[in-house]
């Protein structure tokens, strides 16, 4: 048996199973064995797969994997969850420096409470129109770190958001990577509340923190409302999103939320190859 420690967090929703590899023990980590243990039947059961290894270039590199068996950017929850573990594996420092697969982000850890720097927004493109089921839609792109649609509704709770999430998703628009889906709905000047289909997991999820991030960029630039803006999420717990607005731009953007350890465990890596 091949016995290898994990550890299951959660950030507002959004759920990961956390390996340390910074001995490189999963040389064979590969797309087959993300699906069977991010699978909520045959499997753990995750929204994606976190990986700690050694960085050249911060204090650690995380590598994330969606349920699909690809790679991902990066996940600002995940990073939520990341921080919070290594408090467990004896790096007590509050502040850290995260590779990620394009960006290193700075972090702060206080009380069970993370701060992440999640850098400007890139590829900003307001008012994009989308012929979707014989209507247009207007839609705003900003990759907070993955590439993200922004739709605002009246009633979030009324979208299908399985249907219109999966079908703009794939839309050419967005061709060939495709894009995540957030659905926006303005409750007050301070506070929004949003649902979201992500790229990668291919379905809704309870919380999204890079889709959290866009959605309130897009709210203060359309709305012209001031940080901070709370998010709402679907699991019903909120995320904090602060930002420097500049003209059409955003800097110094920075997501507040909580995670936690819902359990540690032993895994037979072998049973799943």
């Amino acid at each position: 048996m091949v016995s290898r420690s994990f550890s299951k967090y959660v950030g507002s929703g959004n759920d990961f199973v956390l390996f340390d590899n910074r001995n490189r023990k999963f040389p064979y980590f590969h797309p087959h064995l993300v699906k069977k243990l991010c699978h909520r039947q045959l499997g753990i059961g995750a929204d994606g797969i976190i990986l700690l290894e050694c960085s050249a270039k911060a204090d650690v590199r995380m590598r994330i994997f969606n349920p699909n068996g690809s790679e991902a950017e990066m996940c600002g929850n995940g990073v939520r969850c990341f921080v919070a573990w290594l408090q467990t594996l004896g790096f007590t420092r509050p502040l850290y420096t995260i590779e990620t697969m394009h960006r290193i982000l700075s972090t702060k850890w206080e009380n069970s409470v993370v701060f992440v720097d999640m850098g400007a927004p890139q590829d900003i493109r307001w008012n994009r129109t989308i012929e979707f089921l014989d209507q247009k839609l207007i839609a705003h792109h900003l990759n907070t770190g993955v590439p993200h649609l922004v739709i605002f509704v009246d009633q979030v709770r009324s979208v299908d958001v399985e249907l219109w999430g999966e079908t703009i998703r794939n839309h050419p628009m967005w061709a060939p990577h495709g894009v995540n889906v957030n659905f926006v709905q303005v409750l007050s000047e301070q506070k929004i509340k949003i649902r979201t289909f992500e790229r990668g997991v291919e379905a809704e999820t309870l919380s999204c923190g890079t889709g959290a991030t866009a959605g309130a960029l897009a709210t203060a630039y359309l709305e012209n409302f001031s940080e901070p803006i709370i998010v709402e999420t679907k699991s019903g717990e909120e995320l904090t999103i602060t930002f420097a607005r500049e003209d059409q731009t955003f800097s110094k953007v920075g997501m507040t939320g909580s995670a936690y350890c819902v359990f540690n465990g032993e895994l037979d890596l072998a049973a799943f190859c």
